[in-house]
């Protein structure tokens, strides 16, 4: 008799998509404005952009130019050599000689530096085709018009082109197979170029991701007999935060080069262990002994393979509140943050000038990590029988982008006066959101976390309220220390941002699992409760 196949059971999961009405209580807005007033942002971006050796944007350039700019589409030449000066300068001071080689391999190629995907793609042509030039693409890409002739002489005009190639790639292959028949008729010479350089590009995300990986994994900045990394940064402030002094207790999220055609990282999270125990239950013998075997990440990418549903919109009203009905395969494929992912990531386009990303990749680190502390504390808080429904808890999206430039901001300040290039990519992208005068999340927020973290004096403190009211922030305006504090700015309007709440369901589903494939048995809608005290 064949041994019976190892069962499982997801769990029905409830949660929310992080879009819900937000309440600004007047006081603690007030006193953010005042201790963070928009000018403020835009005077540090200044002031770095100078010490950087880069002409900060001005005006209407601060929002039309910043994400080429930041992608090394724009004033190409001064920025590359400010990232050149920096990359000279970091190398000078990389304590051990093994780091500095894996430096040197991945940033200096034949004794020139690489500083982004760009000059990667261009090294990658060169060695497999030598005396290869951005010129030599230029006549195919002017011939099917995707080179403007009036810019098409200025040094990030083919690379900018090339580019939204390989966007193309990634987004209509069929379009891109068309443009590269039309560019062989008009030169195949140059086509071939042109093809290249594509080639380059691809290739060229891996060597982003070593480059990135670098700076977050290896021990590059000096102060420690053996150097730190942006992990060790990242592991100190926790310890803060945390108030522990567990050493390597952090999990080194995964870098996924992902093509999204603008500066854009995203943290995709992976399921804490306590939350993965609560969501997963083993039926029978054979699923304990599966679970010793391969272990959580392995059942989770098996999660992938579930059937996806169908794929029209399907809601379930409760009440007056409408529940979007999904999978876990389809909502890990259509949400940039993934779901019931394996391991955690930071998905990131490619073309995001390294220097100038790492800041990125600390804030969606930030985001990676208050998400884990706070779904471990929620599944320490769960009953340990069985739970049909898991409602997993949201965050306030304020709160979450606040608290992360907040702490991106302490983490990285240790190494702006050595390489201040390293911290202008966030305060350039602060200073652009302020600009435009809209509500955002990022500035906003970062202006409220960053007052209350000044009146409270205590930042393990101002991270555990943080935390407590992930999902209803107003609430901490009613401490009484706080109330004290902002007694002046006690008249204060509240302001309102409201965004209709939404959340989504996955039925709880058993299955069977046989040579790392699932197999559906039964899957059962378990009827929500009415959301308490929705807004």
């Amino acid at each position: 008799m064949p041994p019976e196949l190892p069962r499982f059971t997801l769990r029905q999961i409830v949660t929310g998509s992080n879009d819900t009405l937000r309440r600004i209580p007047g006081s603690w807005l007030r006193a953010a404005m005042e201790a963070q007033p928009d000018s403020l942002a835009r005077a540090r971006y200044r002031s770095v952009a100078e010490l950087s050796g880069v002409s900060a944007l001005e005006g209407k350039a601060l929002e039309s130019e910043r994400s080429q700019h930041t992608m090394g589409l724009y004033r190409r030449e001064e920025l590359t050599g400010a990232a050149a000066q920096t990359l000279e300068a970091i190398r000078r001071t990389i304590p051990g000689d093994t780091t500095r080689a894996r430096f040197d391999w991945i940033f200096r190629s034949r004794g020139n530096w690489i500083v982004d995907l760009h000059d990667a793609a261009l090294a990658w042509a060169q060695a497999r085709s030598p005396g290869m030039t951005w010129s030599k693409a230029r006549p195919a890409l002017t011939a099917v018009r995707w080179l403007d002739p009036k810019d098409s002489l200025t040094p990030e005009a083919v690379p900018r082109a090339v580019y939204g190639l390989t966007l193309l790639a990634a987004t209509d292959s069929n379009a891109l197979a068309a443009i590269e028949s039309d560019m062989i008729k008009a030169d195949p010479v140059s086509a071939e170029a042109v093809r290249l350089l594509l080639s380059g590009y691809a290739e060229g995300a891996r060597w982003y991701a070593d480059a990135v990986g670098f700076f977050v994994s290896q021990p590059w900045i000096p102060g420690r007999a053996q150097g730190e990394s942006l992990a060790g940064l990242v592991q100190r402030e926790w310890s803060l935060l945390t108030r522990t002094s567990a050493e390597g207790a952090l999990t080194v999220p995964a870098i996924r080069p992902r093509v999204f055609g603008y500066p854009q990282a995203v943290p995709q999270y992976g399921v804490p262990a306590g939350l993965f125990r609560r969501l997963i239950v083993p039926e029978n013998g054979t699923a304990h002994l599966w679970l010793q075997r391969h272990g959580q990440t392995a059942l989770l990418r098996t999660l992938r393979w579930l059937p996806s549903g169908d794929t029209s919109l399907v809601v379930l009203q409760v009440g007056s509140e409408r529940i979007r009905l999904t999978t876990a395969p389809r909502q890990s494929r259509e949400s940039l943050n993934g779901f019931l992912e394996p391991i955690d990531a930071i998905a990131i386009d490619p073309g995001y000038s390294p220097l100038l990303a790492l800041g990125a990749v600390v804030h969606e680190w930030q985001h990676l990590l208050f998400r884990h502390w706070q779904l471990d504390a929620f599944a320490q808080g769960m009953q340990r029988d069985h739970v049909p429904i898991v409602e997993i808890p949201g965050v306030e999206p304020l709160l979450a982008e606040g608290f992360a430039e907040w702490t991106t901001e302490r983490i990285l300040e240790p190494l702006q006066s050595r390489w201040p290039l390293l911290v202008l990519g966030e305060l350039e992208k602060r200073a652009g959101l302020v600009s435009n005068g809209a509500d955002d999340q990022h500035s906003m927020g970062y202006a409220l976390v960053a007052t209350l973290a000044a009146t409270l004096g205590d930042p393990a403190k101002t991270a555990r309220l943080l935390l407590s009211n992930a999902e209803r922030p107003s609430d901490i305006a009613q401490l009484p220390e706080l109330r004290r504090a902002w007694k002046r700015y006690r008249r204060g309007p509240d302001r309102m941002l409201p965004q209709p709440p939404r959340r989504i369901l996955v039925p709880e589903v058993t299955f069977t699992v046989e040579d790392g494939y699932p197999d559906d048995v039964t899957s059962r809608i378990l009827m929500p409760a009415p959301r308490r005290g929705a807004r």
